[in-house]
């Protein structure tokens, strides 16, 4: 009887995509990116950058326009992958700065598998599960609580050595700023249940306010207790936002059938993510990809601050 009701269930969240598209429909649009704009998507992870515009950033290659990348972090605190890299139950700084050089070398793969060139994304290696901390302590250096590294380790990055300050992260995402010079900027929404994305939306804003630089805004949410991980593919299901904040202000960008196929194929680059890849791409390989627009922020969006900040929470990935 459970494993009927269970089929059951799954053959409907399979076969309603009419409803789910017909909410979608009740959004503004994004508007296709143009030939002259330059857009810059910022990551606090290596892949959240195809998890959130993986498609938009496709559509805007093709139509000639720039996209550039700048991963803040280079993903090496996540335990799950040191434990199966290394197969040890008890991972070591050395062997989460293999995870760290890992994804760095897959960043790279992804990149050119959506066709972003070399000198257009930036990885800056500061601490996984530590911008956060980083933001709320900006006159400490801060050590990883995977790595142990308390300045950046990567040769592959922006500032190898740069010491894990606010000062210095946010003197990076400016200089990343100063090259790009974009005319469309896309980060996390501040209300991402995820410590570290939400900090990067904070430190986005940051360095934007202090260049005196207002370019368009659009956010992506990928950490959420309303938006479960899928565990059948949805290709032709509609992303909507959590229920309790479907009043916020929410637009769709409607994904073609080649724009869907490619953000499949950058997210399955992300080899070291297993099993977390499969539950991803069921979950936002779907017909749209879904943006926060940054407006007058109402109290709602501005309060809901993420629940889970303690340094020892290991994330949904």
């Amino acid at each position: 009887m459970l494993l009927t009701g269970l089929v059951t269930l799954l053959t409907m969240m399979v076969l309603s995509p009419g409803r789910e598209q017909s909410k979608a429909d009740r959004y503004p649009q994004v508007e296709r990116p143009a030939q002259k704009d330059r857009i810059l998507i910022v990551a606090p992870h290596i892949d959240d950058e195809a998890i959130g515009a993986g498609g938009y950033a496709a559509d805007a290659l093709a139509g000639g326009a720039e996209v550039y990348v700048v991963f803040l972090t280079a993903g090496d605190c996540n335990r799950i992958s040191a434990r199966l890299l290394h197969k040890t139950l008890e991972p070591t700084p050395s062997n989460f700065l293999s995870v760290g050089r890992t994804r760095i070398a897959e960043a790279g793969q992804a990149m050119a598998a959506l066709g972003v060139p070399k000198d257009h994304f930036f990885v800056l290696g500061y601490p996984d599960r530590g911008l956060q901390t980083i933001l709320r302590n900006p006159n400490a250096i801060v050590r990883s609580i995977g790595t142990r590294e308390n300045a950046v380790p990567y040769a592959q990055a922006l500032s190898p050595g740069a010491p894990y300050t606010l000062e210095r992260l946010k003197a990076d995402v400016a200089r990343v700023v100063t090259i790009t010079q974009p005319t469309i900027v896309i980060a996390p929404v501040p209300f991402d249940r995820h410590p570290d994305h939400s900090a990067a939306a904070a430190i986005t804003d940051i360095v934007l306010a202090d260049l005196n630089l207002r370019p368009q805004r659009l956010g992506y949410l990928v950490h959420s207790a309303w938006m479960m991980k899928s565990w059948v593919p949805r290709p032709n299901g509609a992303l909507l936002p959590p229920a309790r904040m479907q009043a916020f202000s929410w637009a769709t960008y409607p994904l073609s059938p080649r724009a869907q196929k490619t953000k499949d194929r950058v997210l399955r680059t992300y080899k070291s993510q297993r099993p977390y890849v499969f539950l991803l791409r069921n979950q936002f390989v779907r017909t749209n990809e879904l943006f926060f627009i940054h407006q007058e922020a109402t109290a709602a969006e501005t309060t809901y601050v993420p629940v889970s900040n303690r340094p020892d929470w290991e994330p949904a990935r």
